[in-house]
């Protein structure tokens, strides 16, 4: 049996989890779609949707964004978009502010992608 707990269980064709775990820490990636798979349009729609579906995320654990101990944060175009994501990080994190790298990227998964999150939470129901 795995130390890993992956949620869900990825089905034969799926690349990834939602979420790892393992040890008490929760491992997770997201990108800023809606449950429909849908791209929110412009760097500050997309960097509530991501944040928003890191809680959502995490909340499978039992955790909120306060649990999350290291951010990595994947920009496209990094001058042009970290102060909009910043201004949305400082509202939607507040004072529960985790370690955090900001990279920039030539190109995410998808041609109008701004934003991805990578992040290491505690898990607190697992």
């Amino acid at each position: 049996m795995s130390l890993v707990r992956r949620i869900p269980e990825p089905d034969a064709g799926a690349l990834s989890a939602d979420v790892s775990v393992i040890g008490g820490t929760a491992y997770v990636t997201v990108i800023p779609v809606d449950a429909d798979g849908v791209l929110a349009e412009g760097i500050e729609a997309q960097s509530e949707r991501v944040i928003d579906s890191l809680a959502e995320e995490l909340a499978r654990v039992g955790s909120t964004l306060a649990d999350v101990a290291h951010l990595t944060i994947y920009l496209r175009d990094l001058s042009e978009n970290r102060g909009a994501f910043n201004e949305v990080y400082a509202r939607r994190f507040g004072g529960a502010v985790p370690v955090r790298c900001a990279v920039g990227v030539a190109e995410l998964a998808r041609p109008t992608m701004l934003v991805e999150l990578t992040a290491i939470a505690a898990a607190r129901s697992i």
